[in-house]
């Protein structure tokens, strides 16, 4: 992926996202916004401690960096839950209740995915111009969210996998991915993603699940960045546990 900044923020991109014009998106990294402490700087989770008013002021400069409307930010719950967002539907200042799936084809409107290990995973759909975001950490990954994710687009827009585009984003790697209880944790059909004794390749997990949902291996764009391996760019869990969240953003460009 490749490295940008804009208003004092770093984000990644994925390349095939970025190929097309009438979509905007963003992987922040944890620089660049108002918040202290464990939260420095760009936290975008009001769950875990920080001053809400940092909060508040972060989702306004990254809302800023992208040009967008409005962002739409959820209750993560590492659930089916999922959200069919309009700009009409927000509640202002109020998150979307207990999803970990956000839909929209509202240009303007940011679909924010807040992670600090868990992987977000953004869909594209350029025949049906609809995207979508995706909060999946290994519980998501057990119960296959990404291919509920592309089943989804389909059965609600249309969709015809093969035409979707999909990008991973910064997470936990497999250098890092450690489950001692993986055999309570993960259905046996995924160990065989087990890279070493107890370590696990869930970059590759969530890419397969996508091709096994229908998309073209060529049009999945991996990342490839470890969360924990990288403190001086992502907020991790697994190696801070008191932390922050970054963003990960989809949107439509505002026409």
């Amino acid at each position: 992926m490749q490295v940008h900044q804009a208003d004092g923020l770093k984000f990644y991109q994925s390349p095939l996202l970025a190929a097309f014009p009438e979509v905007v998106h963003a992987f922040f990294t944890r620089e660049g916004g108002v918040s202290a402490g464990p939260y420095r700087s760009l936290n975008l989770s009001l769950a875990v401690g920080d001053d809400p008013h940092h909060v508040a002021q972060n989702r306004r400069l990254v809302q800023q960096s992208l040009d967008l409307k409005a962002l739409a930010a959820a209750a993560q719950v590492h659930g089916p839950g999922e959200a069919v967002l309009t700009l009409a539907s927000l509640n202002p200042g109020a998150e979307v209740p207990e999803v970990d799936l956000l839909i929209s084809r509202e240009p303007g409107l940011g679909l924010l995915i807040k992670q600090a290990d868990c992987q977000a995973i953004m869909l594209y759909d350029p025949v049906q111009r609809v995207a979508a975001n995706v909060h999946c950490g290994w519980r998501g990954q057990a119960a296959n969210l990404p291919g509920r994710a592309v089943a989804r687009l389909q059965e609600l827009f249309g969709c015809h996998p093969p035409d979707l585009v999909a990008a991973i984003g910064p997470s936990l790697g497999p250098c890092c991915a450690e489950f001692q209880n993986f055999a309570r944790e993960f259905p046996p059909s995924l160990w065989a993603y087990q890279v070493r004794p107890t370590y696990f390749d869930l970059w590759n997990l969530s890419r397969d699940q996508l091709t096994a949902a229908g998309l073209r291996p060529e049009r999945i764009d991996l990342a490839g960045l470890c969360t924990r391996c990288r403190a001086d760019e992502f907020f991790s869990y697994r190696r801070e546990k008191t932390t922050g969240r970054q963003a990960a953003v989809i949107a439509l460009r505002s026409r």
